[in-house]
């Protein structure tokens, strides 16, 4: 019985046609039609195109394709892995050197690197977790220790502002009566002192888009947000505040409202200012 090559070939000698015509009547070009006579697929196109060719091709000559696809599928098919070519005696190996084997083949080596890589972020996550579950019981500790009789209302606010900032020492919170003793002023109202720094009650009402960045006298940062709400917390004067979109802010120092519409830059509502002791702002200039 003859092979599909030489039905092919014998097909195409006595269609009394050349390859140019052929070409042009099945629309396959010449090259191709060589490729698929000599059975060299390796010259054919994509898997789609090329069985579409060699059909039209067996078709157009009146021959059963059906072995020359066969050919085709085998001339594609994957080789066998390294895996299923190994020795048999390889299964004698200790268990560590057939890991080591398999990580010579390329697809299993980057398994094992997606899954490693998995792993870790898995252990980072958990490691993260903890840390901030151990952080939050620290805060709440810190604030169940606080007696609430003993603490008078501007200490009571430093506590919050201590849990709010963790960059803020523990050590700095009023607790003994020495720091409880709060004078007043004669010139200002609600403004309280501590020894000689003074300690005042800051409220911040966003309502908008904005951000506000609040930094104490001794530069020290001791607050930072970013969303609408109102928000109270206590800081040693002078002030300096940064405050991203002036419009939607409104600031109060000991009840007071204060005016910083002078610090605003521009068409660009940014304003950067201090706010001393009498509640009077200075500009800054970036």
């Amino acid at each position: 019985m003859e092979s599909w090559k030489e039905q092919l070939g014998n097909s195409l000698r006595e269609s009394g046609l050349t390859i140019k015509e052929i070409s042009d009547k099945t629309k396959i070009p010449s090259k191709f039609i060589k490729a698929i006579e000599d059975g060299e697929f390796k010259k054919l196109p994509a898997e789609i195109f090329a069985k579409s060719q060699i059909e039209r091709l067996f078709k157009f000559l009146n021959i059963d394709p059906t072995e020359a696809l066969k050919d085709y599928d085998e001339f594609i098919s994957p080789p066998k892995s390294q895996i299923e070519d190994e020795n048999p005696e390889d299964e004698k190996k200790p268990f560590y050197l057939q890991l080591i084997d398999s990580l010579k083949n390329q697809t299993i080596k980057k398994s094992y690197l997606i899954y490693g890589a998995i792993f870790f972020l898995f252990l980072l996550f958990l490691t993260i977790t903890s840390f901030k579950s151990d952080k939050q019981d620290d805060e709440d500790e810190l604030l169940s220790n606080l007696n609430a009789e003993e603490i008078s209302e501007d200490n009571y606010f430093e506590a919050i502002d201590l849990v709010s900032n963790p960059s803020v020492n523990s050590d700095e919170i009023i607790d003994d009566k020495s720091k409880d003793v709060i004078e007043e002023s004669d010139n200002f109202e609600d403004i309280n002192y501590l020894g000689e720094e003074i300690l005042r009650k800051i409220e911040i009402v966003i309502d908008g888009e904005s951000w506000v960045v609040v930094f104490d006298k001794n530069e020290r940062l001791i607050y930072e947000l970013m969303q609408t709400g109102s928000y109270e917390f206590t800081g040693v004067s002078p002030l300096r505040f940064k405050i991203g979109y002036a419009p939607a802010t409104s600031l109060y120092v000991d009840g007071n409202k204060i005016s910083f519409s002078r610090a605003i830059k521009g068409a660009t509502n940014y304003a950067h200012f201090w706010v001393n002791e009498g509640n009077k702002v200075e500009s800054i200039r970036d």
